[in-house]
């Protein structure tokens, strides 16, 4: 009896174990990543034929109703210069740009009441707008 030839081991590796690992890694990071979930105004943006890319750690949003917004908590229109001159008056604060997100119905005099108050500090403004 020739017992050598019949106990060679087997050179073929599995992938089914793999495989099951990484459908399961890819369901625990789908279940334990949080969404980011935008809790703002909502806001029907203008067209623009350029889009900046950079844009502010502040944000300010104005409705078409006229509500006023800053981080994504409603504030009184009034309210709005003194939380940027609060930013803006932080000389440790490298972050000066405040990104202006108004609905296309808002009148230029209120985008140029925030816009103001931004200039008046010493502050850049970006405006975000539909491609």
């Amino acid at each position: 009896m020739n017992l050598r030839n019949r106990m060679k081991p087997s050179v073929e590796v599995s992938t089914a174990p793999i495989a099951d690992i990484v459908f399961l890694l890819l369901i625990y990071f789908m279940l334990t990543s949080s969404f980011v979930v935008n809790r703002s105004l909502e806001v029907d943006l203008p067209q623009a034929s350029a889009i900046s890319s950079e844009m502010g750690g502040n944000t300010v949003v104005i409705t078409s109703d006229l509500k006023f917004a800053w981080n994504q908590e409603v504030v009184p229109k009034e309210e709005i210069p003194v939380r940027i001159e609060e930013l803006l008056a932080d000389k440790n604060n490298d972050d000066r740009t405040i990104t202006l997100k108004v609905d296309k119905a808002v009148t230029m005099e209120d985008v140029a009441f925030v816009m103001g108050s931004v200039a008046k500090y010493g502050g850049k403004v970006v405006l975000l707008a539909k491609p």
